[in-house]
């Protein structure tokens, strides 16, 4: 890592929460995926060329231990709100990776004037088929290959990721990794890994908006991309080609540049092809 990142700790609703900070700038708050972990990623110190990258250790996720009241996304989504008011960050950017990228956009639609803007990238959370259909694969019942076939553009890059089935994982890896999905399954199992109302509650969103999208994501469509961001007024919508479910990771120097250019210039680089939503 280029840049110099340190970490903190804050305590909030009672909850005393861990954070790396890196960079300067304007702030940007990233909520990281199922299996990211507190994990710091090459596209973090790209971002952090340009903002002040703060990256939060989420309630059970790993460094710091959930508070017996919160039991659902929501609860997560106000935490977040707060911690956001404890450090006296308004406005700030989010930007939600995976599952990360659902709470931002709970977040969002509960609050506006602590938000500059807002970035959902391969985000779960809504429901766009019928009830019978599903939308969002289950990775948790996936193989360690299962999984890399449909959440990664080239599957062989894979054994990167920390989690359970993978070659080389150590122990205290897997049980961070068991305890993050433990926790997701408290907070997201019913209905899974989505809330019923969200795709309704999107219009309620104000902010300039970017979806970011893994060309080759099968863990949730590009169509499932489409339908978040044709429900968020004004939005913007941008694909990463030879990527899937984790475009920060398959494509990180162009992750970067498409949310760095979104950020800073309000998507004006942002190739011609790509929707707005009305």
């Amino acid at each position: 890592m280029a840049q110099n990142w340190w970490e903190e700790k804050t305590s909030v609703d009672e909850v005393t929460l861990e954070f790396r900070v890196g960079g300067s700038g304007a702030p940007l708050l990233i909520l990281q995926g199922v299996d990211d972990g507190f994990e710091l990623l090459p596209y973090h110190d790209g971002l952090a060329k340009n903002f002040r990258v703060m990256l939060p250790s989420l309630p059970g996720f790993g460094r710091s231990k959930p508070p017996p009241w919160m039991d659902s996304v929501d609860d997560l989504a106000y935490f977040m709100l707060d911690f956001i008011e404890k450090l006296n960050l308004e406005p700030v950017s989010l930007l939600g990776v995976g599952f990360g990228g659902w709470v931002c956009a709970e977040m969002a639609v509960r609050c506006q004037h602590q938000l500059r803007s807002l970035v959902l990238a391969d985000a779960f959370g809504i429901k766009i088929s019928e009830p019978w259909v599903r939308d969002i694969a289950d990775i948790f019942v996936l193989t360690h290959e299962e999984l890399a076939r449909l959440a990664w553009h080239d599957p062989a890059v894979a054994k990167q990721m920390k989690v359970p089935g993978a070659p080389g994982l150590s122990q205290d890896d897997l049980l961070e990794s068991l305890r993050r999905r433990e926790t997701i399954h408290m907070l997201g199992w019913r209905p899974f890994m989505y809330n019923p109302k969200l795709l309704r509650r999107l219009s309620r969103i104000r902010v300039p908006t970017l979806v970011v999208w893994g060309e080759s994501d099968r863990v949730v469509s590009l169509e499932y991309g489409r339908a978040y961001q044709r429900a968020i007024p004004g939005s913007h919508f941008k694909t990463i080609s030879r990527a899937g479910h984790y475009p920060y990771r398959e494509q990180p120097e162009e992750f970067v540049r498409a949310v760095a250019d979104f950020l800073l210039y309000g998507g004006v680089s942002l190739i011609a092809d790509e929707e707005t939503g009305a």
